[in-house]
């Protein structure tokens, strides 16, 4: 009997070990780097066995010591380059409070329009709908915070001007500014502006999420070009460093995506996106930080300074994109992008996404692979960041 005891005991022991091991196993993912792991290890001095593959950080792709983190923006002249090529563009750490444009450096930020972002997904609660208004937007304490909210007496006057006065709403902005026209049809065209934008280099920012269902954000690159056909994602590619639509699952698992979308939307779209489990609780209260390593041959993305996926889908982006912060709201279905069931967003509870600080880096290596732009001179906001590319079906977004 005391045999038979020993037994069973070693047998749950063994259950148990199994059980913890394959729960490790499947409570994270081995990063999907495609062979782009080489850039880290051929900077170590490395073989793939003597590194940890799936521990990859920031430092060993690329050095940006002796750069600032202060509050800045490149504007031309010298540059402050550091050993390796590398030097600050952008960085904003929202310590300035502006009195207008949300409390956003005008100089960089817009708002995102005021507009419609989805309709109700259930006819019998047009209340459901999802809103963008700028008033959603606001600097506190040196953090941007993107708040959401139902709301059914919405007093912004934009917002009432189109109707836009009982639903969800939240917003979102970005270093582009769209102005609003007529599409000759009485309803609303844009026109899009771009304020700074980049090719190439490294991009990173510190956000908080809250813990709630049906919400979501992004931290995304863009381009008026994104849109034309036939030169693949050379000429424009949206770059989704990060899109948090994985708080609402059983297993409590934090979920991640990066995505990469290029020859516009609809049928002519293509994509190639991953989802990465995390070790890491992603709704913990806590600042994480997001960030992409965009080179002439591929792009590399980073979750808390860890590498997570990397790629060259579509052909790497060679013009400069902007910047965009984005909060949504699910439209009454629950759902989310990349088809994740999200949970609905509560009409009596308030919310915000949380950005602490965004910096930008660039690598004197990387401009001579930059497309030329369409007037030969150097991209701007006099030639709105447009590039030499043609194509027969050159809409912009």
């Amino acid at each position: 009997m005391k045999k038979k005891r020993v037994a069973i005991a070693l047998i749950t022991v063994i259950i148990v070990t199994v059980a913890i091991l394959f729960a490790g196993c499947s409570g994270y993912d081995k990063f999907t780097l495609n062979g782009w792991e080489k850039i880290a290890l051929e900077r170590m001095g490395k073989l793939p066995d003597e590194v940890d593959l799936t521990k990859l950080k920031v430092e060993d792709f690329i050095d940006l010591s002796g750069l600032t983190t202060d509050t800045y923006l490149y504007t031309g002249g010298e540059k402050n380059v550091n050993n390796e090529g590398w030097y600050a563009t952008l960085i904003d750490n929202f310590d300035v409070s502006y009195t207008e444009n949300s409390g956003l450096n005008p100089q960089i930020w817009a708002t995102s329009r005021h507009d419609i972002r989805w309709a109700s997904q259930k006819k019998n609660h047009p209340e459901y709908a999802n809103y963008w208004c700028s008033e959603m937007v606001s600097v506190v304490d040196g953090v941007v915070k993107v708040k959401a909210e139902y709301d059914a007496d919405h007093q912004c006057e934009v917002c009432k001007s189109y109707g836009h006065t009982n639903g969800r709403f939240t917003g979102g902005f970005e270093t582009r500014a769209e102005v609003v026209k007529s599409d000759g049809k009485g309803g609303r065209a844009y026109d899009s502006n771009i304020i700074w934008a980049q090719a190439f280099g490294y991009y990173e920012a510190s956000v908080r999420f809250p813990n709630l269902d049906g919400m979501w954000s992004a931290f995304w690159l863009q381009g008026n070009e994104m849109r034309e056909i036939g030169n693949d994602g050379l000429d424009g590619t949206e770059i989704d460093i990060y899109e948090s639509a994985f708080r609402y699952n059983n297993d409590k698992i934090s979920r991640m995506g990066h995505a990469l979308l290029w020859n516009g939307y609809g049928k002519s779209g293509k994509i190639e996106d991953q989802i990465v489990k995390l070790e890491q609780n992603l709704y913990d209260g806590n600042f994480h930080t997001f960030s992409l390593l965009w080179t002439p041959e591929c792009y590399v993305f980073f979750i808390d300074g860890y590498a997570t996926w990397a790629t060259n889908a579509g052909g790497v982006c060679r013009v400069p994109e902007f910047l965009r912060f984005t909060n949504e709201i699910d439209a009454g279905d629950g759902y989310g992008p990349h088809g994740q069931k999200i949970g609905q967003f509560p009409h009596d509870k308030s919310a915000s996404f949380d950005i602490d600080y965004v910096r930008v880096y660039q690598n004197v290596n990387y401009l001579e692979h930059m497309a030329p732009s369409k007037d030969g001179n150097p991209y701007s906001q006099a030639n709105n960041f447009e590039s030499a590319y043609d194509s027969p079906f050159d809409t912009a977004n």
